[in-house]
This record gives C-alpha cells, sequence and structure tokens, in this order.
C-alpha cells in the first residue's frame, strides 16, 4: 500500500471511529418509586376529635450506570378527615354509607356539621384531591418558600448524586428529631452537638442548602427519601440512541 492509500485508508477509518463515538447510545435506567405512612394528625378539631391523615409520596427518577441521577421528579399527595381546618388540604370523609365526620370551617376552624357520605359526595371529594406541587402556593407551609420550590430545590441539588450518597447526607447533614437540614441555631440540644461537629466548609455547604430548602425529607408528612430510594431499585434500562 502506497503512501497516499494508506492515508486515505487512515482518514476514512477516524472518520468512522468519531462518527461512532459521536453517536453512540447512552445506557440510563429509569424508574418509579413510592412511599406512604399513615398519620394520627396534624392535631384535633375544636370538639377534641383526632384529626387523621396519609402521605403518598412518588418520585420519578433517571439514573446512569454508575446509578448518580440524571433527573429526579418528587410529588406527594396528602389526604385527611375533614376536620382538618387547611383550606387546600384534601379530604376523604369515609367510604359511602359509613357514619359521617366531623366537618371543621376553614374560616372560623370551627366543626359546623357532620359529612354525609353519599356516594355523590365522596366522588365530589376525591375528584377535588390535588398533590402538593398542584397545590402550589395554597398549601400553606412558607409563602416565600413552598413546598414545591423547596423540592425543586433538592431534585437539583441531588443530581449527580447516587441514592448511598443522598441517604450518607442526609444522616449527616439533617436533624435527627425531623429530618430537615441542620442550623446553627437549632432548639433541639441534640442538633446542635450533631452540627458542631462539621467543619467549617461543611456548614458553609448547609448555609446555601437551608436558603434553598428547610423542609424535611423524611417525617410523618412523608417519607421522601423512601420514595426516591424506591425508584431506584425500580429502575429499568433504557437506550437512548
Amino acid at each position: 500500500m502506497n503512501h497516499k492509500k494508506f492515508l486515505k485508508v487512515l482518514l476514512i477509518g477516524g472518520l468512522i471511529l468519531s462518527t461512532n463515538t459521536l453517536f453512540a447510545s447512552t445506557k440510563l435506567y429509569q424508574g418509579l418509586g413510592k412511599s406512604s405512612n399513615f398519620r394520627v394528625g396534624p392535631g384535633k378539631d375544636n370538639k377534641g376529635v383526632d384529626v387523621y391523615s396519609l402521605n403518598y409520596v412518588t418520585a420519578s427518577g433517571v439514573f446512569d450506570e454508575e446509578g448518580k441521577i440524571v433527573s429526579l421528579k418528587v410529588d406527594a399527595l396528602e389526604i385527611s378527615t375533614p376536620n382538618y381546618d387547611g383550606p387546600s388540604m384534601p379530604h376523604f370523609s369515609g367510604w359511602p354509607n359509613t357514619q359521617g365526620y366531623n366537618v371543621t370551617d376553614h374560616e372560623s376552624g370551627e366543626v359546623v356539621a357532620v359529612s354525609e357520605n353519599t356516594v355523590e359526595n365522596i366522588s365530589k371529594e376525591v375528584a377535588n384531591w390535588k398533590t402538593k406541587r398542584e397545590r402550589g402556593a395554597e398549601y400553606g407551609m412558607n409563602p416565600r418558600n413552598e413546598w414545591n420550590k423547596q423540592m425543586d430545590f433538592f431534585e437539583n441539588y441531588f443530581k449527580g448524586k447516587t441514592v448511598t450518597e443522598i441517604e450518607e447526607w442526609f444522616a449527616k447533614y439533617t436533624s435527627d428529631v425531623n429530618g430537615r437540614p441542620l442550623k446553627a441555631k437549632s432548639k433541639h440540644e441534640q442538633d446542635k452537638v450533631k452540627y458542631e461537629k462539621l467543619s467549617e466548609k461543611e456548614k458553609a455547604e448547609l448555609v446555601d442548602v437551608v436558603a434553598g430548602a428547610t423542609m424535611s425529607l423524611k417525617d410523618s408528612h412523608g417519607d421522601i427519601l423512601g420514595a426516591i430510594k424506591d425508584a431506584y431499585n425500580n429502575r429499568v434500562e433504557f437506550v437512548v440512541e
């Protein structure tokens, strides 16, 4: 093979190799996870009757071959008995033809009636259920930084991390009392002790986290961490050509 032919073969081979590399398929994994919990509360109505609620958290995640999060989306549905006085809270009064439950007026905070558990009434309740993302500013957790915005922060913050790394971060940087990111001025003594064990660099990182989100990732309002882990455990492979 003469010199010109050799260079031609080399050039063509390089182009083929470059093309294959450029258009190489990417292997990713997608998973859908959930977690759920039942709660006595929050609180009682003005007649002393317990409020009952449940939380159903869902997480959809895309992971790379190393298990690192490429994208993540989390939402939650919280439902309570009708004697909870939060105006945007979805309610479930009971199955049709069962005894009714106290109904609290959202403005006065007082019990004003007992639910009539007909098929029609329960169907209306269920049809009006909204997730925490759908409730948006009506959720009522923090007017300046509602649940949906704080969840957006955590979703972005967890990108590039594995589930194991997120669990390790949670164990190190959040409260053992309520699952919220640690703060220097915590009212819980054990949180203060835990916070002081962090380096100055780690404390600085926490300041940035708390600026974006202060809500818990695992408490009676829902196990967000558990839903993310479940999504990873349920992952299935797909290929991006």
